[in-house]
């Protein structure tokens, strides 16, 4: 110890290069990371992305179900006399475009971001795109009466 000088702290233009290499090799560090395994977030992509596309699926057969029923109610209503049940096009439409948007946005925020964040928000997503597909489901099945 008695050989050794402590190091006198930084001043001016010196301190200022130090700390902000600091941030750029922890930078340098995680782009590194993430070169090294795309095959891991593209396998977390792809799995999600099945997933997304089963509501997706869940959307698209929702979306002709509930046509054919309004058709064969209104064809039962017409022939009563009745008025007809008006398509409730707003939720429909809303129920197929919701999973795509909601992946893409998840994907596009999480984009610079590590793997683990990628999960979480595709995860977040998920929920998102299952609580208001249900939501839809139920104000669809309270609009379009039984018969």
């Amino acid at each position: 110890m008695a050989g050794k000088k402590p190091k006198a702290p930084q001043t001016g233009a010196a301190a200022t290069v130090s700390s902000a290499s600091a941030p750029a090799e922890s930078s340098q560090k995680e782009n590194q990371a993430q070169k090294k395994t795309p095959w891991f977030r593209f396998t977390v992509m792809i799995l999600f992305g099945i997933v997304y596309a089963w509501n997706l699926f869940s959307a698209f057969t929702n979306f002709f179900g509930v046509l054919d029923k309004l058709s064969s109610i209104n064809q039962v209503r017409s022939q009563n006399s009745f008025t007809l049940v008006d398509t409730p096009w707003f939720p429909l439409i809303v129920n197929l475009a919701l999973p795509v948007i909601v992946f893409v946005l998840a994907l596009w925020i999480s984009r610079r971001r590590s793997v683990g964040i990628l999960a979480v928000m595709l995860l977040t997503g998920l929920g998102v795109v299952a609580a208001v597909n249900l939501s839809l489901i139920a104000y669809v099945q309270a609009v379009v009466p039984p018969f």
